[in-house]
């Protein structure tokens, strides 16, 4: 196995915890800390990782189609009059 020499700087808080997993379980300090590692990583980067560039999975319009469809004129007007008039209310005193 290569080997990676990684300085790994912990607070008193950490540390006491590594000191008492290292006596819990038997094993090294740094055979703990790979282990740790090893088990962790894929929680960490569930947890943490960035989320996908792509929210959605249908694919975008070919530019073409696009191009057409958006200079068309979007006259909704009277929809939107409609859906106005539907959730108009009175206010009484």
């Amino acid at each position: 196995m290569r080997a990676a020499i990684y300085p790994l700087p912990m607070d008193a808080t950490l540390a006491r915890e590594v000191s008492k997993a290292v006596e819990a379980t038997g094993l090294s300090r740094a055979e703990l800390m790979r282990q740790a590692i090893a088990f962790g990583l894929p929680t960490v980067v569930k947890a943490l990782g960035k989320s996908p560039w792509r929210i959605t999975m249908v694919n975008p319009l070919p530019a073409k189609e696009a191009r057409a469809l958006y200079q068309q004129d979007d006259d909704d007007r009277r929809e939107v009059g409609k859906l106005m008039a539907a959730q108009r209310f009175e206010v009484t005193d």
